[in-house]
Parts: structure tokens; C-alpha cells; sequence
């Protein structure tokens, strides 16, 4: 039975076996044989096969990008691995399959210092930081020019003589008034300012901005602390210099100095030599002024003598003329020449001479007139009457005394002693008020020539001669 008798399908047909089959190769020993030929390269028929001579390859293009990707790693050694070395060397020989070909190892680069997408993220945040930054400082300058946000509270400042800029902006940083010196300094040198604030105290308010600052702090400011001083009627020249300087508003010396040889514009100054410095007695006005810590002299006495000015009126000096007139028919009755009446005429610095007296001398207002009239009364009969003999021209000479007066006293060698030269003193004794000038330009009619103080009443009692005063004296000794 043949071995294809098992078989389903019944159409198959055995031929029997080919004899000349049965005794020649398999298919396997003939694919077998084939691949032992291609090894050894040799064809069918036992020839050897010569290599086929290659064209010499040309080197392949490799593309220059210069430093371009030098940041992007190279591979770690050129050699070929030993996994790769063994493939090749089984390509060449044939001896074996040399397997499917070794995956390349993947590529080691080198660090990067900076990646690239962290120099972009990098520029990026630094430009954001910047800008931001530069926002925020600006801002921080404006609110700091324009004190925006700043409480209204005040506060006081003192720029001392001398102070630089510099120093002024760290004061003001120190005050809480600025935060930043260096820009209040900048804002000074942009504006041309640095030399325009005075010294002073200054009130001047936190929410101030810089333009505010500066003009706050010059010496016609609004917000220049001001000083309130009183002077009374009858202080001297020396008396009020020292008052001025005991509020802080001018040292003596200063005033001292600017009355002895400032150029004051003021008509009745005209004839008053300069050099002393009671140079401006009698026109000084007392009254209540508002000056400025460390003020100028100048301002400060030019401030008292406008007032004056103004207290003088056009009326006061046609008032003057008339008392002139006056005088003149006295002086005339009296056998006195015109050479003398033209040489004794009153001008302003006589007229404010005699109300310093006046001033000085009275007890109340209420005697100024009298007090007036006994001294015309004793100028307009200088042969009888050659001394004034008033007390307070010693006083005066002598540099302002406390105490009564001793014979010694009245000895001093000064043109203001009105006990040893005659007619009116060497010029005014003090700076009378109102009341003295309106009594010099107004005297009281009497027969008046002397008086002394009662001590009963406080009041002068007025005698018309030597004998009556005398009596009076007499009776104040028994009391």
C-alpha cells in the first residue's frame, strides 16, 4: 500500500516512484550546498569569482556650521563599539549572520552651561524685572517730588547760615519731610535753586512737594516763623537793639552796625551823619511789629522807619512849618536877631529832639503838653533860661542809669547834658510815640518854666519861676 493511500483526497493519482529520484540530493542538502557556495564566493561551476574593482567613493559632504551647534554636545569617543566592530567584521568575512545591525548609542553631549530655552526664559524675566523696576523707582521719585499720599500736619525746620543743599536734604529726610536727599539735591541743581533758600525757621507742612520746599524756605516765605515784638514808647536806640536781639530776631551788633552806615531812602534823614550808631534815634516808631527769626537789620529797621514815614503825615509837617512861625515871633520878641531865628529854625531831627524829651520826661499823657511848653517857653529866652536842665539828657549821656541822679552826674561832659550846654541836645534821646510828637508840634500855652515830680500824686508839678519851684521843692523834702 502506498504512504499516499491515507489521503482525503480521492482525485490524487500514484504514479509510483521516479527510480532516478530515489537516489539523488534532497532539496535541503541542495540549499545547504548553494549557501556554502555563496560563502566562499564561488559560482556554481567552481570558478572564482574576482571582486568587481569599485570606484574610489568620494568623502562624503559634511556641511560646516561653524560655532553654531557647539553648544549642542558632541559624541563621547569615535571608536566603534565592540558590538559594532564584531557586525562588520561578520559583513565582510560572510562566515556567519551577523544578526540584525547594533542600534546606534544615542548621543552624549556635552553639558550646557545655559540652555537655550533658560537664556530666553532669562532675558525674558529680566526684562520684565526691569521694566517693572524702572516703573516702580519711577513712581517712587514721583511720590517723592510731588508728596503725594503726605499728611497735612506741620512741622518746623531751621536752615542754619552756611548750610549746603546737601545738608538741607538730609535735615529734610531726617524730618520725615523727603525720603530721598540725592533727588531734592537734583531737583535744586535742575531748577537753579540751591542758592535761593535763607536761613530761618520755617514752618512748612509734610505733604509739601520739592517746588513748595524750596520757595517755603526763602526769607519773604509765608512759612518763615515770625517773631512778634513789642517796643515801647520812650526805649532808646541801645534799648531796642537789645530787645531784638533777646527775641532772636537780629544781634546787636548787626543793628548796631546796618543805623550806623546803611543808605536808608527816608527824606528826614537826609541831614543826620553817618557813623554812630544811634544814628536813627527819635525816627525808630515804636509799635508792635512780626519779624523774622534771624531777620535782616536791614529790613528790620527799615520796617520802623516806615512806619514813622507814615505816622509823619503831610498835616504833621505843615503843623511844623507853623510851630517854626511861632517860634520865630517869640524869638523875634525876645531881641533875638534873624541870623539867630534862621539858624534856630526847627527841622524834623529838632522837632523829634524835643518830643524824645518830652517822652522821656512825662508822667501821663495828660502833662505832655505842659512838659512841651516849659521847654519852648525856656528856648525862647535863652538869656534868662540858657539851660534846658533836664534830667533825662544826663541819663542819656551817661549810657541810661537806674538810679537818681547825683551832682556828679550832672557833670558829665556830653552834648547831651542840657545842665552844662545850652539849647537842645546833640539830637534825639529816644524814640518817642504819638502822643510826645503831637505835644512837640502842639505845646500847651502857659508861663510855665520849670516843674519837678510830686510825690504824692506821681504827676509833675509845674512852676512859672526859680522862686515857686524851689518852694515846691522845699515842701517834697518835708514829706
Amino acid at each position: 500500500m502506498s504512504k499516499y493511500d491515507n489521503t482525503e483526497d480521492q482525485g490524487f493519482f500514484d504514479f509510483g516512484l521516479d527510480p532516478d529520484l530515489e537516489e539523488g540530493p534532497s532539496v535541503d542538502d541542495l540549499i545547504r550546498d548553494v549557501k556554502g557556495q555563496l560563502a566562499e564566493d564561488t559560482d556554481p561551476y567552481g570558478a572564482v569569482t574576482e571582486p568587481v574593482p569599485q570606484a574610489e567613493e568620494e568623502p562624503a559632504f559634511e556641511p560646516d556650521f561653524g560655532d553654531a551647534f557647539s553648544d549642542y554636545g558632541t559624541y563621547e569617543g569615535e571608536a566603534l563599539t565592540e558590538e559594532e566592530a564584531r557586525y562588520y567584521d561578520a559583513l565582510k568575512t560572510k562566515e556567519e549572520d551577523p544578526g540584525p545591525r547594533p542600534t546606534k548609542p544615542k548621543r552624549r553631549g556635552k553639558k550646557r552651561i545655559v540652555p537655550l530655552f533658560a537664556k530666553v526664559l532669562l532675558y525674558v524675566v529680566l526684562v520684565a524685572v526691569g521694566a517693572t523696576g524702572l516703573g516702580y523707582g519711577i513712581w517712587e521719585c514721583a511720590q517723592d517730588v510731588l508728596a503725594f499720599g503726605r499728611s497735612e500736619e506741620a512741622i518746623s525746620v531751621v536752615v542754619t547760615e552756611g548750610q549746603t543743599v546737601k545738608e538741607i536734604a538730609l535735615m529734610l529726610q531726617e524730618k520725615g519731610i523727603i525720603k530721598y536727599p540725592w533727588l531734592f539735591e537734583q531737583y535744586c541743581k535742575f531748577t537753579d535753586s540751591e542758592d535761593t533758600m535763607d536761613p530761618g525757621n520755617y514752618v512748612l507742612y509734610y505733604n509739601y512737594d520739592y517746588h513748595a520746599l524750596v520757595s517755603g524756605m526763602v526769607k519773604r516765605s509765608p512759612n518763615r516763623v515770625t517773631i512778634r515784638v513789642t517796643i515801647p514808647e520812650g526805649y532808646t536806640s541801645a534799648n531796642i537793639f537789645s530787645l531784638m536781639e533777646s527775641k532772636g530776631v537780629c544781634t546787636v551788633a548787626e543793628l548796631e552796625e546796618c543805623a550806623a552806615s546803611y543808605e536808608f531812602d527816608y527824606w528826614f534823614l537826609e541831614d543826620i551823619e553817618y557813623g554812630a550808631p544811634n544814628r536813627l534815634e527819635g525816627f525808630l516808631f515804636p509799635d508792635t511789629y512780626d519779624f523774622y527769626e534771624n531777620d535782616d537789620p536791614e529790613r528790620v529797621l527799615a520796617k520802623l522807619l516806615s512806619n514813622f514815614r507814615k505816622k509823619f503825615t503831610d498835616k504833621a509837617q505843615e503843623q511844623l512849618e507853623l510851630l517854626n512861625d511861632e517860634l520865630a515871633k517869640r524869638w523875634a520878641a525876645a531881641g533875638l536877631g534873624e541870623e539867630y531865628i534862621a539858624q534856630h529854625r526847627f527841622g524834623i531831627s529838632e522837632l523829634m529832639t524835643v518830643a524824645s524829651m518830652i517822652e522821656k520826661e512825662t508822667a501821663g499823657v495828660s502833662e505832655s503838653g505842659k512838659i512841651a511848653s516849659v521847654i519852648y517857653n525856656r528856648l525862647c529866652k535863652p538869656a534868662e533860661y540858657p539851660y534846658l536842665n533836664i534830667d533825662a539828657t544826663v541819663v542819656y549821656a551817661l549810657g541810661g542809669v537806674d538810679h537818681a541822679l547825683t551832682y556828679d552826674d550832672l557833670e558829665i561832659d556830653s552834648p547831651y547834658n542840657t545842665y552844662k550846654y545850652g539849647g537842645l541836645p546833640a539830637g534825639p534821646i529816644s524814640n518817642p510815640g504819638l502822643n510826645s510828637i503831637t505835644a512837640a508840634l502842639n505845646p500847651t500855652e502857659s508861663n510855665y518854666h520849670y516843674y519837678a515830680l510830686d510825690k504824692s500824686t506821681g504827676y509833675h508839678h509845674f512852676s512859672k519861676n526859680a522862686k515857686e519851684h524851689n518852694q515846691f521843692l522845699e515842701g517834697q523834702k518835708d514829706d
